[in-house]
């Protein structure tokens, strides 16, 4: 069974947002897949990768998700280790659900 992630998308008041955001950062990653980094690794990594997706919170609801790629490791110009969720470029429209921030 897939596990899938939760990420609020801050700064972002619509799915066009962040679609827009995303197309604008293209030339930033590598192989034109999206990136997301964040502070921590994933745990469970092997299980969101058997099929997971991000689904992204946007102005209090759920809206749509992205399949994950892969997990790689990103240093930041800080020297600190992080993890890029690499994601497929398309963002798939889901039925809105409300979620509280977390």
């Amino acid at each position: 069974m897939a596990l899938n992630i939760l990420k609020l998308c801050v700064g972002a008041d619509s799915v066009e947002d962040l679609l827009k955001w995303q197309a604008q950062h293209l030339g930033h990653w590598p192989a034109g897949r999206a990136e997301h980094i964040t502070r921590m690794w994933p745990k469970r990594g092997e299980e969101l990768l058997a099929g997971g997706s991000i689904y992204w919170i946007i102005k209090g609801a759920i809206l749509c998700r992205q399949k994950l790629i892969r997990l790689d490791e990103a240093i930041g110009s800080d020297g600190i280790r992080r993890c890029a969720i690499v994601t497929d470029p398309e963002l798939i429209a889901v039925a809105a659900t409300p979620k509280r921030a977390f």
